[in-house]
């Protein structure tokens, strides 16, 4: 039998041992919780947050990134080309925790190409294992893109009048949802199939209109770009056909720098190519690029239905006296993610001007 003596000899030491053990358990680091070593990238070292992801711009250039860290840390860049396309310079301490990390970054194309494309700012501490990959970003994701490659009719040479009407289309390609809307009294529209391109109008006068495929979830965002080419042809006697065209958002939205007005048309006038210049046709579309800004609004939101409609010349049964054909290839939509302003993608559109029009960020002349 165990007396009170004897009681307080073994319990004593017990509660001492658990006591001891509370202790410790307390003290001990959370395995799940944060680590006391950190390197973190923030767009401005005025910001409380630090990012996952960030864009550069389109054209490239020598680009800072903001960096907190209380350990020595590497910095290396890693993306998915051949060539790669970021190449970090140097890592400077700027005293306690502040570093800058200079990259240069090399322009996305060497002429209007958006498409986004994704590389890793890695930053680490190998001796530490520890790490923080950054996404960095150029340019826009597609909501809609056709090279217009598929488009293997007749010759791409366009002084040869040898396109395909939609009509004679292979199912395969009118089932893409490229369409064109026939003139009241006509049999058909007058949208033709070259290689490698489309040509809207022709010959013989008749204008017509395209009318892009619907554009998948167009109506989640706010703000898109349309990128295209356009160019009108120059016949071997030196006759221009007219030049004049109309880009139109459809089924919602309104043309951006229209906002004020709700106005959902552009007029715009293509460049002719020039048939007697020593790079012909390879040079054909030199100048031609376009881009038209989209927004959408409470009264004119983007919705499933949304859709763009470029049209030259009078969509008629009748030809007109001088025809007015149009050459299109190379048909984005891109959107831009605004939310706020510490959380949005480059908006090229501004960096174009502001104006629904000729694309001039890649001039040469610039």
């Amino acid at each position: 039998m165990f007396n009170n003596s004897s009681w307080k000899r073994v319990l004593l030491p017990l509660l001492a041992m658990a006591a001891v053990a509370v202790l410790f358990s307390c003290e001990k680091k959370d395995p799940n919780g944060d680590r006391d070593e950190y390197i973190r990238l923030y767009r401005s070292f005025d910001d409380e947050e630090p990012v996952s992801s960030i864009w550069v711009g389109v054209k490239g250039g020598t680009v800072k990134f903001h960096v907190r860290s209380n350990v020595e840390f590497e910095a290396a860049w890693q993306d998915d080309k051949d060539t790669q396309w970021g190449n970090v310079k140097e890592v400077s301490s700027l005293g306690g925790d502040k570093y800058d990390v200079t990259v240069d970054f090399k322009a996305i194309h060497s002429y209007p190409y958006y498409t986004r494309r994704t590389g890793n700012l890695m930053l680490f501490n190998k001796e530490k294992n520890l790490g923080n990959f950054v996404n960095v970003h150029q340019g826009l994701v597609t909501r809609l893109a056709s090279d217009m490659s598929w488009s293997a009719y007749g010759t791409s040479d366009p002084r040869k009048d040898d396109g395909v009407l939609l009509s004679k289309w292979s199912t395969t390609n009118k089932n893409r949802g490229w369409t064109s809307t026939p003139a009241e009294g006509a049999d058909e529209a007058y949208l033709l199939a070259k290689n490698g391109y489309l040509q809207i109008g022709d010959s013989k006068g008749h204008g017509a209109d395209l009318i892009c495929p619907f554009i998948t979830d167009i109506q989640n965002d706010s703000l898109a770009v349309v990128s295209f080419r356009a160019v009108a042809p120059t016949g071997m006697d030196g006759v221009k056909d007219a030049n004049k065209f109309t880009v139109e958002v459809i089924g919602g939205g309104v043309i951006r720098d229209q906002v004020e007005t709700g106005g959902t048309k552009v007029e715009l006038e293509a460049p002719w190519y020039d048939p007697f210049s020593d790079g012909f046709p390879g040079n054909m579309w030199d100048g031609s690029y376009f881009m038209i800004g989209l927004v959408s609004t409470p009264k004119s939101p983007f919705t499933q239905n949304t859709r763009i409609r470029i049209t030259a010349g009078e969509i008629s049964a009748t030809p007109a006296a001088k025809p007015s054909r149009l050459f299109v290839d190379n048909f984005y939509v891109r959107r831009i993610w605004w939310k706020d302003e510490d959380n949005n993608d480059e908006d090229i559109f501004a960096l174009n001007g502001g104006v629904s029009g000729p694309d001039h960020i890649f001039d040469v002349t610039e």
